[in-house]
């Protein structure tokens, strides 16, 4: 599993590295003059990407450093590394990457070539603002369309009820995986050993089940009764057919040794320390007990017509039928168990390689909701303290919990189940969720305006990068796609669903809530409801007498209310995230200042 995390920290850590570069974008954007000196650039892209990142960042982390109470060493590990390493990406992001960031945009502004500093552009000034206007115009029709779409009613009952379905269909999907370990996936499928395997069960050794062994410890007259009583149960089993379906015991034959080849009636007569090693002795250089010698640990030479040393050691098989889950194999084991345990035996227990498996099938569905549990109890704390907002972080939790119910509801129908694999998988959606849901309702608290410009805005600003991020991850582990292994298919089925879902979720279905029912602030709320009031008075005037200069503003200019806002923005820091209002309706129609005299 340790190998495919520079696949995950890759995909996972570029994300903030966009977001950081698009808020970098916006500040810079948001200036029609001279920018500001780069420290204070920089620092006014951070004010802003530095919440969102440090959010994403620490429930990333938090979300692994769960996994480090789990039960089973391998995740553990697993867990604790990948917590480290997205600790460390987060440090290098806003340290070493801003500052590289830093240089390149004096770079920029010194008219350097990107690939030959030395090299300065003669058709540009220093300092010149490079613009792109066909991206430009691209980027505005795009949100254009989208400000109109989410202002539909049609188009968020379109994806509310997509939402639905997907989340119906995430809830079947969810209560029908299994928790199922097949230690043999871990073989590359064309590998010589598992198509030997494959063959050799199909055309010479069908699987007929596991074959287990039962161990003790030492073994003298005293455990007669306690043997005993372990084979006679395990004989009511068979008779049953519950859990094995034979088993092969020395015990048995000795019994029957004793009945008709010495003088004693019964084995209960041999219950000294006398008579049972004379007649265990012959019994083991006889021909019923013979092929029972390699099952016992003697101390001291087993010799002929002499009494049998101590018995340090003994074992004997039992066979299980054919199990096809953890719901069959489980209680098998634990009847096994339960068995050796009531009979008395000293240091006796059962094995067989596969238990490890089934070990792991036992606990897997506690630790997997357990870690989803703590993980998503990170992720409420970390983003209630850092973005100080209730109803945001209710939000965000929730888009979260239903692109993790898809995730794992979908992976059912893509033949995987519950196993050591997904279970780390199914972990790292719910940092990859948060990414994509947090970002958005960040950009939606600071923006100014009705709901519905809030989460236009929201969009405009980060949804660029969020969407970036998304692709990137995707990017980052298409290749694992073509792989034969099940650890990498897993993944890639994985962040295949987490990317499509999570993308989905925080860029189309969050802003539609928000915008109904988003958290609004007082002046926001205000502001809200002159738009409405001005909006109806629209309809019964076709021109407005702008407050600013007391002129006649007509249908289609510039409204000066908003050129007098940029003038009265306090300070470098806040003057670019002042965004002047969305137009909606007649441009001019209506100002923010309009009940000032």
């Amino acid at each position: 599993m340790h190998a495919i995390l520079p696949f995950l920290c890759l995909g996972i850590g570029i994300d903030d590295m966009f977001v950081i570069v698009q808020c970098l974008a916006n500040q810079k954007s948001s200036y029609s003059g001279d920018l500001p000196p780069v420290s204070k650039l920089i620092g006014a892209a951070l004010k802003h990407a530095g919440v969102s990142i440090t959010v994403t960042s620490v429930t990333d982390v938090l979300a692994f450093g769960v996994g480090a109470v789990t039960a089973m060493p391998g995740l553990q590990s697993f867990c604790v590394c990948t917590a480290l390493g997205l600790a460390s990406i987060y440090l290098l992001q806003v340290g070493w990457f801003v500052a590289w960031l830093a240089v390149d945009e004096e770079r920029i502004r010194a008219a350097k070539n990107g690939f030959v500093p030395c090299v300065r552009h003669k058709n540009r000034t220093e300092g010149e603002v490079e613009h792109q206007p066909e991206q430009e115009s691209v980027t505005r029709t795009v949100l254009s369309w989208y400000r109109t779409l989410l202002s539909s009613t049609v188009y968020r009952l379109a994806i509310v009820v997509t939402s639905l379905c997907c989340l119906a269909c995430g809830v079947w999907g969810a209560t029908l995986i299994r928790h199922k370990f097949d230690p043999f996936l871990l073989l590359p499928a064309d590998s010589y050993l598992s198509q030997f395997i494959a063959l050799n069960d199909q055309y010479y050794n069908p699987y007929r089940g596991w074959a287990a062994e039962v161990y003790t410890g030492g073994i003298n007259h005293s455990d007669l009764a306690r043997m005993d009583n372990l084979v006679t149960q395990l004989e009511t089993l068979k008779q049953k057919q519950l859990f094995i379906q034979d088993y092969h015991s020395w015990w048995t034959h000795f019994k029957t040794f004793t009945q008709d080849e010495t003088n004693f009636t019964s084995w209960h007569d041999l219950s000294n320390s006398e008579d049972f090693p004379l007649v265990f002795s012959d019994f083991m250089f006889s021909s019923s007990g013979s092929k029972f010698k390699l099952d016992f640990k003697f101390d001291g030479e087993l010799v002929c017509n002499s009494p049998a040393p101590p018995i340090l050691a003994s074992k004997f098989a039992i066979e299980y039928f054919p199990f096809d889950g953890p719901e069959e194999h489980v209680p098998a084991k634990d009847m096994i168990d339960h068995l050796i345990a009531q009979s008395g035996l000293q240091n006796a227990f059962s094995f067989v390689k596969v238990y490890a498996a089934w070990e792991t099938d036992k606990i897997i569905g506690f630790e997997l909701w357990r870690n989803v549990g703590l993980a998503i109890l990170c992720v409420f704390l970390i983003t209630l303290i850092l973005l100080a907002n209730l109803q945001i972080c209710l939000m965000v939790l929730g888009i979260v919990v239903i692109t993790l119910i898809d995730i794992v509801g979908f992976l059912h129908f893509w033949s995987i189940t519950i196993d050591i694999i997904s279970c780390i998988n199914i972990v790292i959606a719910i940092g990859l969720c948060v990414d994509y849901s947090v970002h958005i309702g960040h950009a939606y608290m600071i923006a100014p305006g009705s709901r519905l410009q809030k989460a236009v805005h929201s969009v405009e600003s980060i949804g660029p990068a969020v969407f970036n991020g998304g692709v990137t991850t995707f990017l980052a582990l298409v290749l694992l796609g073509g792989s034969t292994s099940h650890t990498f298919l897993s993944f890639f089925k994985v962040f295949v669903l987490t990317v499509v879902f999570g993308l989905f979720h925080g860029l189309l279905l969050l802003p539609v809530l928000l915008s109904v029912v988003g958290p609004v602030g007082q002046q926001d709320r205000e502001l809200e409801s002159e738009n409405s009031e001005n909006s109806e008075n629209s309809d019964t005037s076709d021109t407005t007498i702008s407050i600013v200069d007391i002129s006649v503003t007509a249908a289609g200019d510039d409204n000066r209310a908003y050129q007098a806002e940029e003038i009265i923005k306090p300070g470098t820091l806040d003057h670019s995230w002042t965004v002047p209002v969305p137009r909606i309706g007649k441009r001019g129609s209506w100002s923010p200042w309009s009940d000032i005299v």
